[in-house]
């Protein structure tokens, strides 16, 4: 069993010190909040949509759509041209497709945002038990992680086939928790969509998002989570505060 740990504590932006809300453990979302894969994704969907002759997408048009894991968005980027009997019909060999062309070339134009790794360096420096909760494919997920040297920061990774659900049902998340042996009022969830706000809310866990991910044309800011945050360096600030203000040691 992990055992707990120093508590990390949020601030939201010009408040005074708060120690009312503490977290033990961290559950982070994978794309659109440690990393930016668009293009590695778009490159994949697009190897796909040439074998059924359809035009090419752009990377914005994948942003815009991502989030729900490949079998959801491999049928949206269809639908974008075809009827939704064609679309049933050739969902499972555009999912294989999809699947096999990014694992050809994962990673090679993924980058992990500003701040990430100094962020995490702080909370892993505090012995903050991590998980990521993705619904990528728990192989791709660990293979990304792996490849950008993300996985040392994490104890758990939990993704879209991991269980029988994707986000926002909380299967996933409910997963990682008992991995980590986390209890809900001292765990806290990182997203940057509605996706991670919902799976979070019906576990009753606080959730902090992120604006710089895939939100698909929702405003963040009525969600009703903890906080909203511009850039993932925020978080890191976060975590001075707190162990300045209860004399955390950095190691």
């Amino acid at each position: 069993m992990i055992k707990s740990s120093t508590p990390f504590t949020p601030f939201l932006k010009n408040t005074m010190i708060k120690t009312t809300k503490q977290f033990s453990y961290l559950f982070f979302d994978l794309d659109g909040t440690l990393i930016n894969s668009v293009k590695d994704i778009t490159y994949a969907l697009n190897k796909m949509r040439a074998h059924f002759n359809l035009t090419a997408i752009t990377d914005t048009t994948t942003a815009s759509i991502i989030g729900k894991g490949f079998p959801t968005t491999t049928q949206k980027v269809l639908a974008l041209d075809l009827p939704e009997d064609k679309v049933k019909r050739y969902a499972k060999e555009a999912l294989d497709l999809t699947l096999k062309y990014y694992e050809l070339t994962m990673g090679e134009h993924t980058y992990i945002y500003p701040g990430v790794i100094e962020t995490l360096d702080i909370f892993k420096s505090q012995n903050i038990p991590m998980a990521v909760v993705t619904n990528k494919e728990q192989a791709h997920a660990i293979k990304i992680l792996s490849y950008l040297n993300l996985m040392p920061y994490f104890d758990c990774i939990a993704g879209g086939d991991t269980t029988a659900f994707y986000k926002p049902h909380p299967a996933p998340l409910a997963y990682a928790c008992n991995k980590l042996h986390a209890t809900i009022e001292q765990s806290l969830m990182i997203g940057d969509s509605l996706n991670d706000y919902l799976c979070a809310k019906v576990l009753g866990m606080s959730c902090i998002l992120i604006s710089h991910g895939y939100a698909n044309g929702v405003n963040l800011h009525k969600l009703g989570a903890l906080n909203v945050i511009e850039q993932f360096v925020e978080l890191k600030q976060y975590a001075k505060q707190c162990s300045n203000s209860l004399n955390y040691n950095s190691k």
